[in-house]
């Protein structure tokens, strides 16, 4: 039991880096279409001869405006660079990995004088060697698409 202690006292400080990286990630920024539809709303109760404050009150809308193109861009190059780690089979690799890693710490644990001690242990880091390759090829293939016909063709059909 103190081996599954000390590796729960190990795993400890990731988990909790895991959840504060989570709750970084939630925002309780404002509804930005939400404010700026009742800004418009606004703007239009405001009588056209206050032409000072219906200038301010525009000039605000387009900040909350440019606000949300620029989020939404975040956004998109965020999804674009971890697309890798919310795709369903890159994530079963990865979960698969990480629980062979840990049987294998665990499997070291175990007291060595124990009957097949040796080859489980060796199975193990061999299973994680095994999946790393998965999670590594799934990433490459991630990162470097492969390529898709004659790139000459294809220029030559887009650009006569």
């Amino acid at each position: 039991m103190s081996g599954l202690g000390a590796l729960a006292l190990g795993v400890a400080p990731l988990a909790g880096g895991v959840m504060l990286g989570g709750l970084a990630g939630k925002s309780n920024a404002p509804d930005l279409r939400g404010v700026i539809r009742s800004e418009l709303e606004l703007l239009e109760r405001i009588p056209e001869e206050q032409v000072q404050r219906r200038a301010a009150l525009e000039r605000i809308i387009s900040e909350h405006i440019d606000d949300l193109l620029m989020a939404i861009e975040k956004k998109r190059e965020l999804q674009s660079r971890t697309s890798y780690f919310t795709e369903k089979d890159h994530w079963r690799d990865l979960i698969l990995f990480l629980t062979t890693v840990l049987f294998a710490v665990v499997a070291w644990g175990v007291d060595h004088h124990r009957p097949l001690w040796l080859e489980l242990f060796i199975a193990a880091i061999l299973l994680s060697v095994l999946t790393a390759t998965f999670v590594m090829r799934g990433f490459w293939q991630h990162v470097h698409p492969p390529h898709h016909g004659d790139h000459e063709q294809h220029d030559r059909d887009r650009h006569p």
